[in-house]
C-alpha cells in the first residue's frame, strides 16, 4: 500500500508532474548545467521529474489553486518581464515557494525516508498556507532561461563544532528566469527560545542579487532583479553554494556552523 500523502491521510501515488503543466506550455525550459572549477560538467534536473509523494485530491485541490493565485506573477518573471510586486503578492509567492520546496524535498533520497519538515508543518501549509517557524524566503532573477530544484540539508553546531542545536534545509528553485531560495531552521531543545535570530550566510555576490520576501518584505519589489548567470562569479552556482561558504553566526550561541 502506498504511503500517506506529504499533506494529508489520503494515499500517495498520483505520479504528477513536479512543474505545473502552464509553465511547460509558456517556454521551452534547459536545465543547469554546472561546473565547479576544470571538473566535469554536471547535468541539471529532466523538465518532466514527476512526483509521487501526495495525493490527486492535494495536487488538484489546494495546490492547484495557489498555483493558480500565482500565475499572474510567475509568468511575467518566468519570461522576465518587468513587474512590481507588492507585499501581498510577495506572501503569495512565499507560500508557493514553501509547498514547492517540501514537495521537492519529499522525493530527495535520504536516511530512513525521514522528511526534514515535520507532519505538522506540512498539514498546516495544506490547511492554511502556514510557513514554518524559523523560515526565510528571497526572490532572485537569472539571465538564462532554465528549471530545477535543488536541496541541502545541514546541521546546527555550536561550541567549536562541539554541540549539536539543530538542523536546516535549504531550497534552490529556479524557473525560467526566476529564481527562489528558501531556509527553515529546526532548533533541538533546549536550544529552542524566543530569540528571533537566524543562521546568516557569509557576504556574497547574492547579497545584492536577492530580495527577501519573508517574513520581512519591502513595501514593492521592482522586477527584474539584478540577474545570476550561467557561469562564472556572479552564476548561480554561488546561489546554490550560498549556505557552504564560511562560517555562519547567530546570537542563540557565539559561533554557529552548518555540517553537511
Amino acid at each position: 500500500m502506498p504511503p500517506p500523502c506529504i499533506f494529508c491521510d489520503n494515499e500517495s501515488g498520483s505520479e504528477e508532474h513536479l512543474w505545473a503543466a502552464w509553465m511547460h506550455r509558456l517556454i521551452a525550459f534547459a536545465p543547469v548545467n554546472r561546473q565547479e572549477g576544470s571538473g566535469p560538467v554536471l547535468i541539471g534536473q529532466y523538465p518532466e521529474i514527476t512526483i509521487n509523494t501526495v495525493c490527486r485530491t492535494c495536487n488538484n485541490g489546494w495546490m492547484s489553486q495557489l498555483e493558480e493565485k500565482n500565475v499572474a506573477r510567475l509568468k511575467p518573471m518566468l519570461l522576465n518581464t518587468a513587474i512590481t510586486l507588492d507585499p501581498g503578492g510577495m506572501k503569495l509567492l512565499a507560500e508557493w515557494a514553501v509547498k514547492t520546496a517540501m514537495v521537492a524535498e519529499s522525493i530527495k533520497p535520504r536516511n530512513d525516508n525521514e522528511n526534514f519538515f515535520t507532519r505538522e508543518e506540512r498539514i498546516a501549509m495544506r490547511e492554511c498556507h502556514a510557513i514554518p517557524e524559523r523560515t526565510r524566503v528571497w526572490i532572485g532573477a537569472l539571465t538564462e532561461s532554465h528549471i530545477g530544484c535543488h536541496g541541502t540539508d545541514f546541521t546546527i553546531l555550536a561550541d567549536g563544532g562541539k554541540t549539536r542545536i539543530g538542523t536546516g534545509s535549504v531550497s534552490t528553485v529556479y524557473v525560467g528566469h526566476f529564481v527562489v531560495q528558501t531556509v527553515t531552521e529546526h532548533l533541538h531543545p533546549p536550544y529552542v527560545s524566543d530569540d528571533p535570530s537566524f543562521i546568516t550566510p557569509s557576504p556574497s555576490i547574492c547579497d545584492e542579487r536577492l530580495t527577501q520576501i519573508h517574513p520581512s518584505r519591502p513595501r514593492k519589489a521592482d522586477w527584474p532583479l539584478t540577474p545570476f548567470t550561467e557561469y562564472g562569479a556572479t552564476g548561480i552556482a554561488a546561489l546554490m553554494d550560498r549556505w557552504r561558504i564560511g562560517e555562519q553566526v547567530n546570537k542563540i550561541s557565539n559561533a554557529v556552523a552548518p555540517k553537511y
